[in-house]
C-alpha cells in the first residue's frame, strides 16, 4: 500500500497523483480520460476503460431445458471471445437435456483455458486457468498461419482422393484445432483493446495494429472453414468423380504451393513490418480471385464425366476464395508496415 497527499485543485476539486511505476506500466499519457468507479463509500477503483474487469469477467445465464443448444453454444463462445473467466448456465426448469449438455462440453473442448468446474442438473459451471500472456500473441498467431497452410497443401489431395474418409477426418481434426486457435486469438485481441497493460506486453503499438491482427486471424479461419466444407463435399464422391490428369494435379499444388508461400510472407511481414510483396504478387491474387481462364476451367469445359466436372467447379470456386483471403491478408500486412514508417 502506497500513501499520497491530497492537494486542492481550483475552487471544488481535489487531486492525487499517481504513482509513476503504475503510469508507466499502463502508458498513461497527459490528457488522457481515466475512469473512477465508486465501489463504496470509502472506496474508488481507478481504470484505463469505463468498466471494470472483474465485473466483466464473471457471466451468468438463466435458461430453459428448452433452450436450443446452438443458442447456448453462441453465449459461451461470445462470452469466452470478450474476455469471460467464469461462465455459468443455470436451468430454471431442471435439469439440462441431453443435447444441451452434450454440446455445452463439446464446445468447451474448442476454447482454450476454459474447464468445467461444476456440473448438477440444474448448473453448468466453468472457469478460465489461461493468463492472457501465458504466450506471446506471434506464438498463437503463427500456429494458426501453420495449421491453415498445412490444410491448404491438402488440396491437391481431397482432388486426387474423392470419397477418402480418412482424408476427411484429418482435415476435420485440423478444422477445429484451427478454431481453437482463432477464438484463442480473438480473446487475447479483444482483451488487449480494453487493457492498456495487457496493449504494452503483448507487443502492440496500437489498436490499428490489433484490428489489422483480427482481420488476418478471420481470413486464415476463413480459408480452414472453406476447406473443411470441401472435404466434406468430396468425401461424398467415389471414383467416378476421380480426376487422372497429370498435368492438371501438377498445376494445382503448383498453384497452391505458391498461395502457401504468400500467405507465410504476408503474416511474416505483419510481425516484422516490412512485407517482401512485390505489387505483381497482389495483382496474381486479384486475377486469380478473378480468372475466368486457367487449367481448371479448360478441363471443366472439356470434361464428360459429370461428377468430375461438379467436383472441379467446387474446387474451382475454393481456390478463387483463397485467394481472395490471402490477398486480404497481403493487404493488411502492407499497410500495418506503412502505419509504421
Amino acid at each position: 500500500m502506497e500513501k499520497r497527499k491530497a492537494h486542492r485543485v481550483g475552487r471544488s476539486s481535489t487531486a492525487v497523483t499517481l504513482p509513476h511505476k503504475w503510469v508507466i506500466q499502463n502508458g498513461i499519457q497527459p490528457g488522457e480520460y481515466l475512469f473512477i468507479h465508486e465501489s463504496d463509500q470509502k472506496t474508488l477503483i481507478l481504470t484505463t476503460s469505463d468498466t471494470i474487469s472483474g465485473r466483466d469477467s464473471v457471466k451468468e445465464f438463466e435458461i430453459l431445458s428448452s433452450t436450443p443448444p446452438v443458442q447456448l453454444v453462441r453465449l459461451l463462445i461470445g462470452t469466452y471471445l470478450v474476455g469471460a473467466n467464469d461462465v455459468t448456465f443455470k436451468c430454471k426448469d431442471a435439469p439440462f437435456s441431453a443435447a444441451q449438455l452434450e454440446v455445452l462440453n463439446k464446445s468447451i473442448g474448442r476454447l482454450t483455458g476454459f474447464l468445467v468446474v461444476e456440473q448438477t442438473d440444474d448448473m453448468f459451471s466453468v472457469r478460465n486457468y489461461l493468463e492472457p500472456t501465458g504466450a506471446l500473441f506471434s506464438d498463437h498467431l503463427g500456429q494458426l498461419l501453420s495449421t491453415t497452410t498445412r490444410m491448404v497443401n491438402m488440396v491437391p489431395r481431397l482432388l486426387a482422393n474423392p470419397g477418402s474418409s480418412e482424408l476427411y477426418r484429418v482435415i476435420s481434426t485440423l478444422g477445429d484445432q484451427s478454431d481453437m486457435l482463432y477464438y484463442l486469438t480473438v480473446r487475447i485481441l479483444l482483451m488487449s483493446l480494453s487493457n492498456r497493460r495487457l496493449l504494452i506486453d503483448l507487443g502492440f503499438d496500437g489498436p490499428q495494429e490489433v484490428v489489422g491482427g483480427r482481420l488476418i486471424a478471420k481470413s486464415l479461419e476463413e480459408i480452414c472453414d472453406r476447406i473443411e466444407c470441401m472435404a466434406r463435399l468430396v468425401e461424398d464422391y467415389d471414383n467416378e468423380g476421380r480426376v487422372t490428369d497429370e498435368d492438371l494435379h501438377a498445376n494445382l499444388k503448383k498453384r497452391i504451393d505458391h498461395i502457401c508461400e504468400l500467405i507465410d510472407v504476408s503474416v511474416e511481414g505483419y510481425f516484422s513490418g516490412s512485407v517482401s510483396l512485390p505489387d505483381s504478387a497482389l495483382q496474381e491474387l486479384y486475377d486469380l480471385e478473378r480468372s475466368k481462364q486457367g487449367p481448371l476451367l479448360s478441363y471443366i469445359e472439356n470434361e464428360a464425366n459429370t461428377k468430375a466436372t461438379g467436383m472441379l467447379s467446387g474446387f474451382r470456386s475454393l481456390i478463387q476464395e483463397v485467394g481472395r483471403l490471402t490477398r486480404v491478408i497481403s493487404e493488411v500486412a502492407m499497410n500495418n508496415s506503412l502505419r509504421r514508417i
